[in-house]
């Protein structure tokens, strides 16, 4: 062996050994253990505003995949990457999430051997390593500022037993497992904590009419002539109920009841109904429709083929679209015939509801199959194979996982919006129309211009007759004057009629003006909803459904057996008239 070899060999020894005893000395942690505890794990923000997007991904060990949720700001408008960024209301939720991860200080240190990670929960859910049954995988939970910059890279494991509120939890691709006091709440991955729940914002003293439209629709792609894909639709239609609601007395009353008859006409048709001697409607089920309505959530969100508008009416590109129709049937919805030149309407599986309010916007809701997606927390995709072939039949589910596709769109409807009733303005007095007008100017609103044009008509014809028919008119004005002044009455009379114009000229235009902004109130509130609404199928839950797509024997009710042939209040007899005789030609029943 050459001296140059031995040289070598030596070094390489040496080298060897020092790699041992760093691999054997005990680690930085175990040494300054104790000096680590009480110093921060997570620094302190100097705002919590600086927290710009928050990741938060899970491990579903079940089927090795991940979920993920991710919220952040954009220009200062907040959504949801991980839904397609669906619009959030997400500014105090994450400023809850930044408060809750900054300024951690550690409180004791579990372990820094990564060996231990499984025991304690920690093991990164992004790892490539991961399988089916994988225990111990933790939250991974990533904070960052405006320029994407981790403020917070954490993975959250156990809860440390006895001790309330405390956590394991290690760094992003670190070892060492801390015990710090941490609330997982505040980092909900949960869809309807970091959105606007309230879909549709409405009161229910705001709704004067509902229309229940009662129907089933199973939906198939078909092939067409010359190859073109279509919707094949089985129909089963039953009832078309409108009913009116008076907040004032709180009582519902019939409007349009319409029930379905398979035998008139080729293939059966809508025929008008009234109700019957010994029917009315059933408050509860309507009282608890319309609360429905009022209180209707979210639990999730799909968004919507392209290709289809806001009030779903469906364009020639999107009815050639194999893939979009058969997404389209897998939520419930198909396109049904349509007249020559125009677009295809939309059908659900099973029904409508259209809600109209006093503004005179008007809310469309179709509803669609069941599903059991909700929050973004399970395979969707399975879910919508699953759910798609039970549309049309009956659903009913007890269970709080059991959800529905849900369509909504807004529009207008300005016969919804009560007209004003104006009152008439009194006559003046003959010759008081300068008075009348010099009192105008003064500052009085003329909501009667017919008025107005009448009397500036009258004084311009008054001018050109010349100027001694003018003097001998004023002369015979200045006499009636001076007889209505030596009785008393005259410029008296002539101010009171002109005070009450004054008066019911302002009335006029207040009512008028609330009109106005009425109507202006309900065309805003179409525009805002439709926003909000045009790019989604939102996704509901089914027993939400079931109290507003209600059939007509649930709306409709016998009467009490006490109240049969009782005399109405004041002694007077039923609107239905005698019991026995026929319904009254016209009376409301």
């Amino acid at each position: 062996m050459s001296e140059n070899t031995k040289t070598i060999s030596f070094v390489l020894i040496g080298l060897a050994a020092i790699g041992i005893g760093i691999w054997s000395a005990p680690s930085a942690a175990e040494v300054d253990e104790n000096t680590l505890v009480g110093t921060e794990l997570t620094k302190k923000f100097d705002n919590p505003e600086e927290a710009k997007r928050l990741r938060i991904v899970r491990f579903d060990e079940d089927t090795a995949t991940l979920r993920e949720f991710e919220v952040s700001e954009q220009d200062g408008l907040w959504s949801i990457p991980s839904k397609d960024n669906y619009p959030a209301d997400a500014a105090k939720q994450m400023g809850e999430a930044a408060n809750s991860l900054m300024d951690r200080k550690i409180l004791s240190v579990a372990s820094k051997n990564a060996g231990d990670h499984e025991q304690y929960g920690v093991i990164d859910p992004l790892s490539p390593k991961l399988s089916p049954g994988q225990k111990g995988v933790g939250t991974h939970v990533t904070m960052s500022d405006a320029q994407n910059k981790p403020l917070v890279d954490l993975i959250v494991g156990k809860p440390v037993r006895d001790r309330e509120g405390q956590r394991y939890v290690r760094e992003a691709g670190r070892d060492a497992v801390f015990v710090i006091e941490i609330d997982p709440a505040k980092l909900s991955t949960d869809f309807e904590n970091w959105i606007e729940k309230d879909l549709l914002k409405m009161k229910a003293w705001d709704m004067q009419q509902v229309e229940v439209k009662d129907y089933s629709a199973e939906m198939q792609v078909v092939m067409g002539p010359q190859g073109r894909p279509s919707i094949g639709v089985a129909w089963d239609p039953r009832s078309d109920l409108t009913l009116g609601y008076s907040e004032a007395d709180a009582k519902w009353t019939p409007i349009k009841l319409r029930k379905f008859d398979p035998k008139k006409g080729e293939n059966g048709d809508y025929v008008d109904f009234n109700l019957a001697d010994d029917e009315e409607l059933n408050a509860e089920t309507l009282n608890s429709l319309k609360g429905a309505l009022e209180g209707l959530k979210i639990v999730d969100v799909k968004r919507k083929p392209a290709g289809l508008s806001k009030d779903l009416k469906a364009g020639n590109d999107f009815l050639n679209n194999k893939e979009a129709l058969q997404d389209l049937i897998t939520k419930g919805f198909a396109a049904t015939a349509s007249h020559e030149g125009e677009p295809q309407e939309i059908i659900s599986s099973d029904g409508e509801v259209v809600a109209t309010l006093k503004n005179g916007a008007e809310y469309v809701l179709r509803f669609g199959n069941l599903t059991n997606v909700a929050g973004g927390d399970k395979d969707e995709k399975a879910a919508d194979k699953d759910a798609a072939p039970a549309a049309g039949k009956d659903k009913k589910s007890g269970k709080s996982d059991v959800h529905r596709y849900l369509f909504v769109m807004a529009r207008f409807n300005k016969d919804a919006v009560k007209q004003p009733e104006l009152a008439k303005l009194p006559d003046l007095p003959a010759g008081s129309e300068a008075k009348a007008d010099a009192g105008a100017k003064d500052g009085a609103a003329d909501a009667n211009k017919d008025d107005a044009d009448k009397s500036a008509k009258s004084d311009a014809a008054a001018t050109e007759k010349g100027d001694q028919k003018t003097d001998k008119a004023a002369d015979g004005s200045e006499k009636k004057d001076d007889a209505a002044k030596k009785e008393g009455t005259g410029d008296k009379d002539v101010d009171k009629v002109i005070a009450e114009r004054k008066q019911i000229e302002q009335e006029n235009q207040r009512k008028l003006d609330e009109y106005q902004a009425l109507t202006k109130k309900g065309q805003d509130a179409v525009r805002d909803l439709n926003l909000r609404f045009g790019d989604w199928y939102f996704v509901v839950n089914d027993d939400v459904f079931q109290k507003l797509r209600v059939s007509s024997d649930k709306v409709i009710k016998k009467k009490d057996k006490k109240e049969e042939g009782a005399p109405a209040a004041g002694g007077k007899m039923p609107a239905a008239g005698i019991p026995g005789l026929p319904a009254i030609p016209g009376v409301s029943k």
